[in-house]
Order: C-alpha cells, then structure tokens, then sequence
C-alpha cells in the first residue's frame, strides 16, 4: 500500500534516499555489533536536486535526512552520473 505520493521527480528521489539511509543505518548498526565501525554510508544518487534537498535546513518535509547528512555527517550522498549508473539500465532509451 503506497501512503505517499511523490508531486515531482525530485521529490521521488528524495524520499528514496530518506527509505535507503533508513535501511542503511539499520545495516551499519546491525555489522557495529560484529565490531565494524563505519563512519558514514556513502549513498549515490544520480538527482542533483533530491541532494540539495536533503542537505538544505528549509525543506521540512522529511528533514530527518539533513540531520544524518550535515549534523550526523553518518550519510554521505554523492553524485554518479547517469551513464555510470546500473540502475537506470531498464529505464533509459538504448542508442541504435
């Protein structure tokens, strides 16, 4: 059941960095108990937008994310560029 709809592009892929960091701090608390320290999750995001919003104070929405990026400093978003991407192999155009 979908109980939040995305009005944008950008917004979509900010709540999916919001859900991956979630998911990914679960993971990084779960391998701490095997006493592997991470200082942060580096997550890749090919949206520059969705990675201003999550590192700028105004947008409130799902602000939980710019807590973990800029105080936390526990998620690291870093650009990758389309073509460099494996994710969207399915849902780009293949040249001829």
């Amino acid at each position: 059941m979908q109980v939040i709809v995305a009005l944008s592009m950008i917004e979509a892929e900010y709540m999916a960095i919001v859900e991956t960091s979630k998911k990914a701090l679960w993971l990084r608390g779960l391998v701490e108990t095997f006493n592997i320290i991470q200082d942060s999750v580096r997550i890749h995001c090919d949206n520059q937008s969705a990675i201003h919003l999550a590192k700028d104070h105004r947008y409130r929405r799902y602000h939980k994310i710019r807590q973990w990026v800029m105080d936390d400093k526990v998620i690291d978003l870093v650009m990758v560029s389309t073509k460099k991407n494996p994710a969207d192999m399915m849902t780009k155009t293949i040249p001829v």
